[in-house]
């Protein structure tokens, strides 16, 4: 049996590439979701159908020479047609036209420098997307607009295109706040501008830049070390246990744009102080959890990197239920110091323990003068 794979474009077939018309002419069977096998009933043998499981019964009832699955858009952009060819590897795979050339084109805006991303059907961090680039191009599942004029971009200027190549296409172009309440098509994609990008990660960002309280903050110079430490990549699910006012989960969540943070902290204070700061920094990657550890960490996603400012004298337990490669303890006392080396020894990590003793610059009369802050202890463990 000979397999082809098709991309069919946007889904009007008018779109088609020749060798799309090619192989669907010739095809015994038609297989593909219902928008995009449609069109094809009263001419082929057609099922409905897109899941890879469910294909592969289908081909294995249906015996033919030719076999044709089409999917929407183009075979290598969000495309089912990857694990497919992983269930089929002789299978041949013929590209359609993408919905991000299409749009582009429709708006008259190169692509070639533009964040590409998916909504559709998967996690996406759109404000972290928006704030580290110029251009990001959206598949949609959700209208994004409300959710960046939360986070400080309610300026971003915005274009949307729904339906894209049917009658009833439609593209809309303007704020992100003209579009706050939009009811958009299940079928959009959208193209989101923001000149005031930074690329630029800050690490060790000045404590004056943080709304604060009555919560804990880790202080720059500490924060700076800790982080490093931590070594955090790009899609890191991260936690911050005993976050006070989520000075070090703000690092983290710069840090790991595609990833996530879990803020872990038991005061409703403080809680509301991490959120406060992730809309300031636009840090849609956190999600605090009220609540104490280990008790808070229940049901979240297996962590990569943690850092443990707080443990409310359950510090083993903590250490125990994160499981991960590295995880990185601040103590301010000999006790904990004792009681984390203890802990990581235990369960089976390396660590290495550094102290940092800062002192800031003040103003005396005429004269200036080193204030110290309390000297902090950085136990950082790696998984053996």
């Amino acid at each position: 049996m000979n397999i082809f794979i098709v991309g069919v474009g946007m889904g009007d077939t008018k779109y088609l590439t020749k060798i799309a018309e090619e192989k669907i002419k010739n095809a015994d069977i038609i297989i593909g979701a219902k928008r995009v096998a449609e069109p094809y009933v009263n001419e082929k043998r057609v099922f409905f159908e897109y899941e890879t499981d469910k294909i592969k019964k289908i081909l294995e009832e249906n015996k033919c020479e030719n076999a044709v699955i089409l999917f929407s858009g183009d075979t290598s952009f969000f495309s089912g047609a990857k694990k497919l060819k992983e269930e089929f590897p002789n299978a041949e795979i013929f590209a359609g036209i993408s919905c991000v050339s299409y749009f582009c084109a429709k708006i008259g805006m190169a692509y070639d420098n533009m964040n590409i991303v998916s909504m559709h059907g998967r996690n996406c961090n759109i404000v972290s997307e928006v704030r580290e680039n110029e251009k990001t191009f959206v598949l949609l599942g959700e209208n994004p607009c409300d959710k960046l004029c939360r986070y400080g971009f309610e300026n971003a200027e915005v274009y949307i295109g729904e339906n894209l190549s049917y009658e009833n296409e439609k593209i809309l172009h303007g704020k992100a706040r003209d579009f706050r309440d939009t009811k958009l098509a299940s079928l959009s994609v959208a193209v989101i501008i923001n000149n005031e990008y930074d690329k630029c990660t800050k690490i060790g960002i000045n404590d004056s830049e943080f709304v604060t309280g009555n919560a804990p903050m880790t202080k720059s110079e500490v924060r700076a070390v800790n982080i490093s430490k931590l070594e955090i990549k790009d899609d890191d699910i991260c936690y911050d246990i005993g976050a006070g006012t989520g000075s070090v989960s703000i690092e983290m969540a710069l840090l790991c744009g595609k990833g996530k943070v879990y803020a872990i902290e038991k005061k409703a204070e403080a809680a509301e102080l991490i959120k406060q700061n992730a809309l300031k920094f636009h840090a849609d990657n956190i999600e605090i959890i009220c609540a104490d550890a280990p008790n808070g960490m229940v049901g979240l996603l297996k962590a990569d990197k943690v850092f443990i400012g707080g443990s409310s004298g359950n510090l083993y337990e903590i250490i125990e239920k994160c499981d991960c490669k590295k995880v990185v303890v601040n103590a301010i006392t000999l006790e904990t110091l004792s009681l984390a080396q203890e802990s990581f020894e235990k369960l089976g990590y390396e660590y290495e323990v550094t102290q940092i003793c800062a002192s800031r610059g003040r103003k005396v009369g005429g004269y200036n003068m080193m204030t110290a802050q309390n000297p902090v202890f950085i136990i950082c463990g790696e998984k053996l």
